[in-house]
């Protein structure tokens, strides 16, 4: 399993945290010599800026170290952390110490030590020095400052400083792994989401073609020759036209429809007189985008289901409407009455009618639908609404 840190943290993220970290800590420092009434306080916020600029340069170095480690594990990474911000505090407490007590201090520098009667003056080689002064204004102690104390003190807080950003520098790392996962997360799913369509899209291929067979079949054992033909032909054409369409984009639905009357006059050489055609499509419906084939099982089992089972001529109507819910088809059939009651209990056209549902739930989710049952007066009903969508396919 890859490194949660092994997500690139770009140099520009990771430069803009680092100089935030240094303005806030800048801005904090600035403020609270404002509040404390510091002497020279604006000339130690120049020096202090300096000091900043040192500090970003020392956790960018940092980051270059980190950088270096995506492949380890977390807790490894976390260690290496706890380790090199030792030796980078140091160099900033020392930089910082160096700045504030070596550039900044005048050499030979005379402080005048006052007192309510009288003035004593003392001649000092730099501000590492703490002067104290009796009640009669003597020189009664004066105490070199350990410079190596004031670096250790410093250290510790830049220690700390330092860590902190390498925690949010690791928070970046995750953050940046995360969406790495999410975005692969999502290829893979669209993938898986392409081939299910593939698959359900072509699953209506050999149907069509077994049934279309099965016509030839009988065609030719009535020596209908040129019929047999025509129907090849027919044949041939749809299969042309159907199999260049991508399976996972959306149709027209002017080109579903066409597609549909192919497959109905393939079929219309075997039902001559049983078999009547009436679609009823809006000119203003006809960019409607639909997935391709999706119409076909529907169709199908109206031939297969009502024409086949009667000797009288019946009508399959599809139409298409639209309203509140969107896109509106349905495919009907008013074959004898009972015949679409029987339907139910087929186990045929559970094929056909799953296949379009699971098509619609793949492309639209919960916002297409399928419903279908017997009509009172006779045949059976298919009615799928989804979102209407145009320009799309």
């Amino acid at each position: 399993m890859a490194s949660p840190l092994s997500a690139r943290v770009s140099p520009r993220v990771a430069l803009i945290s680092i100089v935030g970290f240094w303005l806030f800590y800048y801005a904090i420092a600035t403020a609270r010599a404002l509040a404390m009434t510091f002497e020279n306080r604006w000339e130690m916020a120049g020096w202090r800026l300096l000091v900043g600029v040192i500090g970003i340069a020392v956790t960018y170095g940092l980051y270059l170290i980190l950088r270096c480690a995506r492949s380890w594990s977390l807790t490894k990474a976390i260690l290496l952390a706890l380790v090199i911000c030792a030796p980078a505090a140091l160099i900033y407490s020392s930089a910082n110490w160096y700045v504030f007590y070596k550039l900044r201090t005048t050499p030979h520098e005379t402080v005048v030590i006052r007192h309510p009667t009288e003035a004593k003056t003392v001649r000092i080689e730099d501000k590492t020095m703490t002067i104290s002064v009796g009640t009669d204004g003597d020189l009664v102690d004066e105490k070199v400052v350990d410079p190596l104390g004031m670096i250790a003190d410093t250290t510790m807080n830049g220690y700390f400083f330092l860590v902190a950003w390498c925690a949010f520098y690791f928070a970046l790392a995750y953050a940046a792994a995360v969406r790495e996962v999410e975005r692969a997360a999502a290829g893979y799913q669209a993938a898986a989401r392409a081939a299910e369509l593939r698959a359900l899209r072509y699953q209506v291929n050999p149907h069509f073609l077994f049934n279309t067979l099965n016509s030839l079949s009988s065609l030719v054992l009535q020596n209908r020759s040129e019929k047999a033909e025509a129907m090849i032909q027919n044949l041939a054409a749809f299969f042309r036209t159907s199999l260049t369409v991508d399976a996972t984009t959306d149709v027209t639905l002017a080109e579903e429809i066409a597609l549909q009357r192919q497959y109905l006059e393939i079929e219309a050489v075997r039902f001559r007189d049983r078999l009547i055609v009436a679609i009823d499509i809006p000119p203003s419906l006809e960019d409607a985008c639909v997935p391709g084939l999706i119409l076909q099982p529907l169709v199908e089992n109206a031939i297969k289901y009502g024409v086949s089972r009667t000797t009288r001529p019946v009508t399959i109507s599809v139409s298409a409407t639209e309203d509140a819910r969107g896109l509106v088809l349905s495919v009907r059939d008013d074959a004898d009455p009972g015949i679409g009651a029987e339907l139910l209990g087929m186990p045929g056209t559970g094929v056909g009618l799953a296949n379009v549902r699971e098509r619609l739930a793949a492309r639209h989710g919960d916002a297409a639908s399928c419903h279908h049952g017997p009509l009172s007066s006779g045949g059976y009903s298919v009615v799928l609404t989804m979102p209407l969508v145009r320009n799309g396919c």
